[in-house]
């Protein structure tokens, strides 16, 4: 009965490839597990940021386009954002947000909330422009001047000449919201950050800032009716 020879060399190659997929798991799929959870916490912050755009956006139209309410609502807003900064502050850690601990979490997650609104976030008007205001602003006499009025919207159908609008377009808050959230995923944020300031010359200066600073640019815009008449000095 015949009986196979043994391979030359075969003893030798044995665990090869259980070396050869550690070695595909450290360089391949780490990085990509890791780059898979990155993107996932960035569509949470993504989403929370559409949601504090348009929370932004109806206190600006509530108040007549007021700078510090529209930022004091982004702030709160992005709270949810800095909940585990605050639980780790706080000595909370993984645990749960109780009634015990409600009170110090929301206090350092809005103190946190508000520095970070400091420096990383900025919000732009795009409507009304000034054009909006010089065809339409007028005083209760009719006269000229930086006030839009806000009564009979639907029987004004004439257009602009400056800003080419209706005044229900006029009245329509537009505004976009910009903030640098942090990478919390180690090795992936030296990633990105290297790619983006590196490999692409024409990168933004007010994104570049948010990449050296270990951070990722988040824009969201939202658009409300405004309800309160609004006058062109509290916007651009």
């Amino acid at each position: 009965m015949n009986q196979r020879r043994p391979v030359c060399g075969a003893p030798r190659q044995r665990g090869a490839a259980a070396i050869e997929f550690q070695i595909i798991s450290i360089m391949v799929l780490i990085p990509m597990l890791l780059g898979v959870l990155q993107l996932g916490l960035m569509m949470v912050a993504k989403n929370t940021l559409n949601v504090a755009a348009l929370a932004t956006a109806r206190a600006g139209a509530a108040s007549g386009g007021d700078k510090d309410a529209m930022k004091h609502a982004l702030m709160l807003g992005l709270v949810p954002l800095h909940t585990a900064e605050a639980k780790a502050m706080t000595g909370v850690g993984m645990s749960d947000i109780t009634s015990g601990n409600y009170a110090g979490v929301m206090a350092a997650a809005m103190l946190k909330s508000k520095l970070a609104n400091v420096e990383f976030s900025r919000i732009t008007v795009l409507n009304p422009t000034s054009a909006s205001f010089k065809d339409f602003g007028v005083d209760a006499y009719g006269r000229r001047t930086g006030i839009i009025p806000v009564t009979n919207v639907i029987g004004d159908t004439r257009v602009g000449a400056a800003s080419k609008q209706t005044r229900a377009d006029a009245l329509l808050l537009k505004l976009e919201v910009r903030y640098c959230h942090v990478m919390e995923v180690p090795f992936i944020d030296d990633l990105i950050k290297k790619v983006m300031l590196d490999l692409f010359n024409d990168t933004p200066a007010a994104d570049r800032y948010c990449y050296m600073r270990g951070r990722f640019p988040l824009k969201s815009q939202a658009v409300v009716r405004i309800t309160v008449p609004i006058n062109a000095k509290d916007f651009p």
